[in-house]
C-alpha cells in the first residue's frame, strides 16, 4: 500500500460514474440508505434500481442498473450546471463514497497513477493523510455486498 500522503480531489468528470463494465455492489446499508432516501421499501427499490450479476465463481450478486454505456442509474446529466452528477450523493454507496481509496488502487504509486490516467482528480487538490486513506481503505474492505435474491 501507498504509505503517505496522497493528492486527491474530485473534479466532478463523471468517469467513475459512467464507464462500461463499471459494476456498484451493494451491500444491507447501502441499500437501507437508498431505499429511505428513495422513499422506497426495499422489494420496490431492487425492482426499480437493481438488478444482479453473476462472478466468475456462480455467485449472484445485488448490483445497481446501468444504463447506456455504463452510465449508473443514478447519473443525471442535468445536474450541476449541465456537468452532470449522482442524483443520489448524499446517500450514495459507500463503493462509490471511498473511491479512488480502494486496496487495487492505492497497493502502490504504480496502480495509483495508472489510475490517475482515467480520473483528473488523482494527483491534485486535497492532501490526504495516510491516516484518512486508510480509514476509507477498511471501510470499504469491511463492507459486506448483498447476494441477490
Amino acid at each position: 500500500m501507498i504509505n503517505e500522503d496522497i493528492k486527491f480531489s474530485c473534479q466532478q468528470c463523471s468517469w467513475c460514474c459512467r464507464f462500461e463494465g463499471g459494476v456498484v455492489r451493494l451491500s444491507q446499508d447501502d441499500l437501507d440508505r437508498l431505499c429511505k432516501w428513495a422513499e422506497l421499501k426495499e422489494e420496490q427499490f431492487k425492482k426499480v434500481y437493481c438488478r444482479s450479476i453473476e462472478d466468475n465463481q456462480g455467485k449472484n450478486w445485488l448490483i445497481l442498473k446501468t444504463l447506456q454505456k455504463g452510465d449508473c442509474i443514478f447519473w443525471d446529466q442535468s445536474l450541476c450546471q449541465g456537468k452532470g452528477g449522482c442524483q443520489c450523493y448524499i446517500a450514495r454507496p459507500l463503493q462509490c463514497s471511498t473511491y479512488p481509496f480502494w486496496p487495487e488502487i492505492i497497493k502502490d504509486k504504480e496502480s495509483w497513477n495508472k489510475q490517475g490516467q482515467k480520473c483528473p482528480g488523482i494527483n491534485c487538490g486535497q492532501v490526504h493523510p495516510t491516516e484518512e486513506i486508510n480509514e476509507e481503505v477498511k471501510k470499504y474492505c469491511e463492507r459486506k455486498p448483498l447476494e441477490a435474491d
